[in-house]
């Protein structure tokens, strides 16, 4: 597993997603076998921990933002399922949890891929001409909202701008023509 390249089986991108409740249902059955919470355990393991030795630097923090990872909302979807049933802790050998792994990645894959598919099902270059916006139904928005990135209150995101920024000062000030400070308060103002 570890330092395991990611050799999962791609679906055929030529043939059309299955639907997305056969794809969970799927997903489903797998959370429910006996071990499967030691492969949600990597997961966790995996992509959430930053790895030093004894200062953390920018490739440290890179290694969690290669494409391998699971999101936040993936791993949470696969701990929400396994949960749906008494979690069978059973140590399987490290194949057939290596197995359950490449198979949860090739469903939320496949998951991946299926969620933009209504997107595109009716959109035509007729239909792009005439303005139509293929993010104006609910429905679109799902993809988007599931694999968007973690966020904060608007509030956070003023409360924290000044530690933030606070080393880049001299560049704002230089380049910019403005202070955190003075950006904080015109923020607070409006």
């Amino acid at each position: 597993m570890k330092g395991k390249k990611d050799n999962r089986q791609k679906p055929d991108t030529a043939s059309p997603p299955r639907e997305e409740a056969v794809i969970l249902a799927d997903l489903a059955a797998l959370c429910a076998s006996p071990g499967f919470a030691h492969a949600i355990a990597y997961f966790c393991y995996r992509d959430n921990l930053i790895r030093f030795q004894s200062e953390v630097t920018t490739d440290d923090l890179l290694r969690l933002h290669t494409g391998e990872q699971l999101t936040r909302t993936e791993i949470s979807t696969l701990i929400g399922l396994l949960s749906r049933q008494p979690i069978d802790y059973t140590l399987l050998s490290l194949a057939v949890t290596q197995g359950y792994i490449d198979k949860a990645r090739a469903l939320l894959h496949e998951l991946h891929r299926a969620l933009p598919s209504v997107w595109f099902k009716d959109f035509t270059p007729e239909k792009a001409k005439a303005g139509f916006d293929p993010f104006s139904a609910g429905a679109a928005m799902r993809e988007p909202i599931f694999y968007g990135g973690d966020s904060a209150y608007n509030f956070q995101y003023r409360e924290f701008a000044g530690k933030k920024y606070l080393d880049d000062k001299p560049w704002i000030e230089a380049n910019k023509g403005f202070d955190i400070e003075t950006a904080i308060q015109v923020s607070e103002a409006l």
